[in-house]
């Protein structure tokens, strides 16, 4: 039986998107290749022949979701870039995205296991971090050195206060955290 000439790229994309669900709520280690490949409704051995391994999945995850989606940076007065760059904090430090791991930010939920990876994948997260710093630089008024300490400032409130928030109980605190280190976000951008 013939199978059509995209079938490989349609497997592989499906196996990138549901592995990046299970990774995001199961952490790298809570889940094996059976259940990857299982949640995309393929075989291991389909798995196998897209991946060599759950690490080289994790990178394709990291280069694919690290960053993305961003604001626009390059669009639009600076004033209107600030504008949607306070906007997507505001959706990205939220109890919305606290509540839903599986489709929320890959850097919350996966930096530790990254943490823990192959150069490769490590060399893979930081060149999307760099990016999204550099993006989120680009929005902000000020002198480069400045702009880019900033953006790394917002980067490790909006995913330490979503990873914090996420392993408490849901609650006043858990939203004291979201919404302290919003308010601090919001005011670095200027």
């Amino acid at each position: 039986m013939r199978y059509p000439s995209d079938q490989k790229a349609k497997a592989k994309a499906a196996i990138l998107q549901s592995g990046a669900r299970a990774l995001r709520t199961n952490g790298f280690n809570g889940i094996g290749v059976d259940g990857l490949a299982a949640s995309a409704g393929v075989t291991s051995g389909a798995f196998y022949s897209n991946f060599a391994n759950k690490e080289a999945l994790l990178e394709q995850v990291i280069e694919t979701c690290v960053g993305e989606p961003f604001i626009d940076s390059e669009s639009g007065s600076r004033a209107e870039r600030q504008d949607r760059l306070r906007d997507w904090l505001a959706m990205y430090i939220s109890a919305a995205h606290r509540a839903d791991p599986a489709s929320g930010c890959v850097m919350p939920t996966l930096s530790a296991d990254v943490g823990r990876a192959n150069p490769q994948v490590r060399a893979a997260y930081e060149r999307k971090m760099l990016e999204l710093v550099r993006k989120m630089a680009n929005v902000m008024d000020g002198e480069a050195p400045d702009r880019e300490k900033r953006a790394w400032s917002i980067i490790a409130m909006m995913v330490g206060a979503i990873a914090i928030s996420r392993a408490m109980p849901d609650g006043p605190a858990a939203d004291q955290a979201l919404e302290s280190a919003l308010k601090t976000a919001v005011a670095l951008v200027r």
